[in-house]
């Protein structure tokens, strides 16, 4: 890697294939959508090496940062190199590319450093190619992860925390495992590696192979370049026609010629190269996203004869980019559930924050609460299995006889979305525990005026039991009030033993702020004090989960906050069904750090 001082690295490339390989002696990772990169860890110098060579090092200092704080733990396998990718992660099997690009354009210092710390970027390891100044190269690839496991396992790493600046890459054994965790989180795709191959640098190898997660979206044909062959796709939005972005690849010769033949016989010129030509084609491309006009590594799906341009519109193309299952479509999709929001646009909510909102559903007999008509009409509680449920949804028995529901995969999800449950309500516990597997107190103003108490009792417990040695996350409500969430290692506690620490914080807080707070149940005695609330933290009580949406005019979902948020400022009406998607994207989940637990 090194000659003469300078420095040689160049990745080893997995080839494009339309389907993964399923022999024995294929592993599999998921594919990151970030910049591939060399990180060069030394006793004295720590290098971040792109794949063309060029010193990232100065863009990224968490992750250098992160490498000296914990460089004591492996100091014995230094020097070393590990082949990896830098990422800014929505979820652990999703990154988001279009972050990872601002930030590296970013060349003032004082930027790189502030965002480095409000949204930090992660290096994700999959390969080692050097340790104790030994290379890698020439044993096997199952060896080189033997080893890298070997080195994370001495960092103490062992999943994946979006915020931590250093992690390594997940590996399964099991095309089926993998595809359904790149389906949840839409992740790029898949790279799969023989067992036995040796790392070749610079090579597109068949020993390592890629499968891109594409979406499938329609366009209709608007332009042409003669130039740089790329046609125009557009679509309409009402009844504006705009731009969808451009299209080059994956035309068969004849298709091409053929289309860009009808353009030049039906459109006008521009100018020398350039073509326009009235909507009246539409095609169907595969693509990674599309967003303000630009679509990521688009290409020739398939002509779309069935497809009248005026039927080619946003709404189309949304639901394109959120892959449902083939399992789901949306019925009634213009039926108004909350004030301006209709069906498909809150199915579509719930698929983009799945991958945040199942885990905590996952194995665990679900509540919810179902409005057909809207949250203005009539409601009702369900838990149990309609009749006319399909047959992938899983249960297991009540203690009624009748059969509880469980969520554990999108297709759930997304099924109980298009029936109008616009509440996910859970237990303390899974169905294979007694055990609670988290605490959760309920912190609930009697309006939204004194919802500066929640804040203060948030604060002040989240100082108790992080002196008790507990790390607390909070949560809004959705409506007024604020539930702070800690977890519990498995069968650390009882629901008696949680009871009683819970109801200990409560009285402490009780004793010592009469005038602000109090644990009296009935509503008419507490005042304008905040009720505390532990004794629902019960076995058989439930909880709204993180994401879930509330049945309220302004459509406010249940949302996971940083502490630092937690101030005068805060207010729970903020987060709703429209924004907080986005705010996902750009500052992370904050239960994700949940994982390091």
């Amino acid at each position: 890697m090194d000659i003469g001082g300078m420095f040689m690295w160049k990745p080893m490339l997995p080839t494009l294939v339309t389907e993964a390989p399923t022999q024995k002696k294929w592993v599999y990772e998921v594919k990151y959508d970030g910049f591939r990169c060399g990180l060069e860890w030394t006793n004295n110098v720590i290098k971040l090496w792109s794949r063309n060579g060029n010193d990232l090092t100065s863009s990224f200092p968490e992750i250098v940062d992160w490498c000296k704080q914990h460089e004591k733990y492996i100091s014995h396998y230094l020097p070393l190199f590990l082949d990896g990718e830098i990422t800014i992660l929505r979820t652990e099997f999703q990154a988001i590319f279009p972050l990872i690009q601002q930030r590296g354009r970013l060349k003032s210092k004082e930027k790189i450093n502030k965002t480095s710390q409000t949204r930090p970027a992660c290096f994700l390891a999959f390969d080692l190619l050097k340790s104790d100044n030994q290379s890698l190269a020439q044993i096997s690839y199952k060896e080189r992860r033997a080893k890298l496991e070997g080195i994370f396992y001495q960092l103490e790493i062992n999943t994946l925390n979006i915020f931590r600046p250093v992690n390594i890459v997940q590996q399964f054994k099991s095309i089926n495992e993998i595809s359904k965790v790149v389906n949840l989180h839409q992740s790029e795709g898949i790279v799969a590696k023989q067992t036995t191959s040796k790392y070749v640098e610079g090579k597109r190898t068949n020993e390592w192979v890629k499968v891109k997660n594409y979406r499938i979206i329609p366009g209709i044909i608007t332009g042409w370049d003669a130039n740089n062959k790329y046609f125009k796709l557009s679509y309409y939005k009402e009844d504006e026609l705009l731009t969808l972005g451009k299209v080059k690849n994956g035309f068969p010769t004849h298709e091409k010629n053929t289309l860009s033949t009808f353009i030049q016989e039906n459109g006008e010129k521009f100018n020398r190269t350039t073509w326009s030509v009235p909507p009246s084609a539409c095609i169907d491309i595969n693509c990674l996203d599309a967003h303000e006009a630009e679509l990521r590594e688009p290409s020739f799906h398939h002509f779309r004869f069935d497809l009248e341009p005026d039927h080619c519109t946003n709404i189309i193309i949304q639901e394109g980019l959120a892959q449902l299952p083939p399992e789901i479509e949306i019925s009634k999709a213009d039926k108004l559930l909350f004030p301006n929001i209709n069906k498909r646009q809150y199915v579509l909510y719930l698929r983009e924050v799945a991958p945040f909102l199942l885990p905590k559903l996952n194995n665990k007999r679900l509540t919810m609460i179902r409005y057909p008509d809207g949250i203005n009409e009539h409601f009702f509680y369900q838990k149990h299995l309609p009749d006319y449920a399909p047959d992938f949804i899983e249960t297991i028995s009540g203690e009624d006889g009748d059969e509880d529901i469980l969520c554990n995969d999108l297709r759930s999800l997304l099924w109980f979305g298009n029936h109008a449950a616009l509440e996910f309500h859970v237990p303390f516990h899974t169905i294979h525990s007694e055990y609670p597997d988290e605490m959760v107190f309920d912190l609930d103003p009697p309006s939204h005026h004194e919802f500066h108490l929640a804040i203060k009792a948030a604060q002040l417990i989240k100082e108790m039991v992080e002196h008790q040695g507990y790390r607390p996350f909070v949560k809004t409500s959705g409506k007024t009030g604020l539930q702070i969430h800690i977890p519990l290692q498995p069968e650390s506690m009882t629901f008696d033993q949680t009871r009683e620490f819970m109801e200990a914080v409560a009285h402490v807080l009780v004793d010592q702020y009469s005038d602000d707070f109090t644990i009296e149940r009935l509503k008419k005695n507490r005042g304008k004090r905040l009720y505390i609330d532990y004794v629902q933290h019960a076995k058989g009580k439930t909880i709204v989960a993180p994401y879930s949406p509330r049945a309220t005019e302004g459509a406010t979902v249940a949302t996971p906050l940083f502490w630092d948020e937690v101030n005068e400022n805060l207010n729970p009406a903020n987060f709703t069904i429209n924004n907080v998607t986005q705010r996902i994207k750009q500052l992370g989940c904050p239960f994700s750090a949940m994982s390091d637990l």
